[in-house]
């Protein structure tokens, strides 16, 4: 876009400069990573001393994003949520792969873990024995992983505890169980630091946490073989769980806090004590599903 010029003739021509990002924005969304690459290419110019100063950062900051934003006005148009009936077919398709043993069990609980508590799936990969009390019937959510596979805190700092309608906790039971097994034939004493979703990755390391598109992958092999599904991914089975939620009753009060978003209490992100959500919201998430149910 700029390689036909040079760095002092771009550095006191702010209007081309605009007029060329302004029209990469019309046909390239992530037009925010653009401006910083050539904010930075500047800024590196600026340095080295090969200009004076960089003139154009300031310009920069007028360049719209409309392909962007028309792309979210129509997925708004079109809804980002599943309705309760198209999800009760994910349900369905889910439940028949694993059957045909086309999902492992790790890969079914993972599903039905992340859709019920309506988390991040990196929050959901991030989940260690630990943070979860069968007895009590609680799980915490304390840690995220990153695209690198790093332990990172949660979105927003927040220490979340959730309390688990009996279906997870009995799931949950069953998983804790099989892969104490699994990992007992293969060397491995499933210990409180055990992270719950592991895989073999391509260099033959064994219980490693799982990678960041796992859950995506798996979701996509399961929309391959059932071609009535409507596309989802995991951050749309998060919204599904707060649009049912709230069709089913739930306050916005309780699906944020269920959610774990943030308001403008920033000072909440400095409170160690975890957050307690209630079964109330995942009450009305399955009552909405039940009526879904008795509709067909």
């Amino acid at each position: 876009m700029f390689g036909s010029y040079s760095l002092l003739e771009l550095n006191t021509s702010k209007d081309l400069v605009l007029r060329k990002l302004n029209a990469k924005a019309q046909k390239y969304a992530n037009i925010k990573t653009v401006k910083s690459y050539v904010n930075q290419l500047f800024d590196i110019a600026e340095l080295l001393n090969y200009i004076e100063y960089n003139r154009i950062a300031k310009i920069i900051r007028y360049v719209g994003d409309p392909l962007k934003q028309r792309r979210k006005r129509e997925r708004a148009l079109k809804g980002e949520s599943l309705t309760a009936e198209q999800l009760l077919d994910w349900i369905q398709a889910i439940q028949q792969d694993f059957n045909n043993k086309l999902l492992t069990f790790q890969d079914y609980v993972l599903f039905t873990l992340t859709l019920n508590l309506g988390d991040r799936k990196s929050e959901s990969y991030a989940l260690q024995w630990k943070h979860i009390d069968l007895q009590k019937g609680t799980i915490l959510l304390i840690q995220s992983k990153d695209k690198q596979g790093n332990l990172t805190p949660t979105k927003g700092r927040k220490n979340t505890k959730f309390h688990l309608p009996f279906p997870l906790i009995e799931l949950l039971t069953q998983w804790k169980n099989g892969q104490s097994q699994e990992l007992l034939k293969i060397g491995f004493k499933q210990n409180s630091e055990q992270f719950l979703f592991t895989f073999t990755d391509r260099k033959g390391n064994i219980n490693v946490p799982v990678h960041i598109d796992y859950l995506n992958y798996r979701i996509n092999s399961v929309e391959r073989r059932h071609s009535h599904l409507v596309h989802s991914t995991p951050h749309k089975l998060r919204q599904t769980f707060s649009t049912l939620a709230y069709e089913g009753g739930a306050t916005m009060d309780q699906i944020s806090r269920a959610l774990t978003h943030s308001d403008t209490k920033t000072t909440e992100v400095y409170v160690n004590t975890p957050n307690v959500v209630d079964l109330s919201t995942y009450e009305k998430f399955e009552q909405r599903l039940k009526e879904a149910r008795k509709a067909n």
